[in-house]
């Protein structure tokens, strides 16, 4: 079978609560396809894996290496992976999406390496440590996990202890790799610009900005982001805003013309027309759906909230083959109708 072309990143979303900017997937061990995606995707927050069982391939942009039981994976946020299982032996993960910055603090960080290393792992790490070598990387996550899981008493300081250990102990591993361990560099160009869009989606500004935030012409900036993303700035900025409102929808009663207006929207029907483009209905309809076939509808949400199922991917791969993604650029990064 010939090998799927890796052109399209995807973004996946996670809101992290306040109290405790961590995440854990741990409901069920997911169960990762053999088949391989024709597709990379990106988060927006650091990611733990944990391979319990099985083995398989992980993919950093064009560098392959593979995995096998009790090995454990880190990825910066916006550094685009997928992952695949062995045919023969399968893979289960369990994984957990965490915000360092937010949960550790500055002064702990300081500890460890100065703001700018630091920053340079959060966004530009990719590590596949086996627990032969490193097994405190298996041992750590394991009761990050569990802590996150049982909620004992005094579980949110116990957490914090460990993340801390575990962070430091990363920042160790991540330097004596050296470029081994950064983030493909097509990648790392158009960080910034992706970094921009996720703190500043609620707000107007020009594609000139993003384009200077990566020190690229707008010209090239486009084709750069249009070759990597497979839609152009202004497409990938309205994803985002409705993965931002999907998760407004679901924890709030908030009116549909207020969350329109909290992720960046001043007009409802453009939010609307955006909202149905990616869901297939409006926001209305989509709050009121059951939980099981709302959560089939959202755009994305297979390996974001649950595992892909291989005919899932088998019929995005075919998609991939045949579409061919049209470049529209908008010189205004905005809400009005294009």
């Amino acid at each position: 079978m010939a090998r799927p072309k890796q052109s399209i990143i995807e973004y996946r979303s996670y809101e992290l609560p306040a109290s405790l900017p961590l995440m854990t997937h741990n409901r069920m061990n997911w169960q990762i396809s053999p088949v391989r995606s024709s597709r990379l995707h990106i988060h927006n927050c650091f990611e733990i894996g944990i391979c319990l069982s099985g083995s398989g391939t992980v993919c950093f942009g064009e560098d392959e290496f593979p995995f096998h039981e009790g090995d454990v994976l880190f990825v910066g946020r916006n550094v685009p992976h997928t992952t695949w299982s062995n045919a023969v032996s399968g893979s289960t993960w369990k994984y957990i999406h965490i915000d360092p910055e937010r949960l550790l603090g500055e002064d702990v960080l300081d500890k460890a390496a100065s703001p700018r290393q630091f920053h340079s792992l959060l966004t530009e790490c990719h590590l596949l440590l086996p627990s032969s070598k490193y097994p405190w990387a298996e041992s750590l996550t394991e009761d990050i996990i569990e802590e996150a899981s049982r909620k004992d008493t005094d579980h949110i300081s116990c957490i914090h202890g460990l993340c801390e250990v575990l962070f430091i102990r990363l920042f160790r591993s991540f330097v004596s790799v050296g470029d081994a361990g950064k983030s493909p560099y097509l990648l790392s160009v158009l960080s910034p610009a992706l970094e921009y869009i996720n703190l500043h989606y609620t707000e107007q500004f020009p594609l000139e900005k993003l384009a200077d935030e990566c020190h690229l012409s707008p010209t090239h900036f486009r084709r750069k982001f249009q070759q990597q993303f497979g839609t152009n700035p202004l497409s990938y900025l309205h994803q985002v805003r409705i993965m931002k409102s999907c998760d407004l929808l679901l924890t709030t009663a908030d009116a549909i013309y207020t969350i329109a207006e909290q992720v960046g929207y001043t007009s409802l029907s453009c939010y609307n027309r955006h909202f149905i483009e990616f869901n297939g209905c409006t926001p209305s309809e989509w709050r009121a759906l059951p939980d099981g076939s709302r959560r089939t509808l959202l755009v994305g949400l297979a390996g974001w909230d649950r595992p892909e199922t291989s005919d899932e991917i088998e019929q995005r791969n075919r998609i991939d083959t045949t579409n061919e993604k049209k470049n529209n650029p908008a010189d205004l990064i905005s809400d009005q109708d294009e």
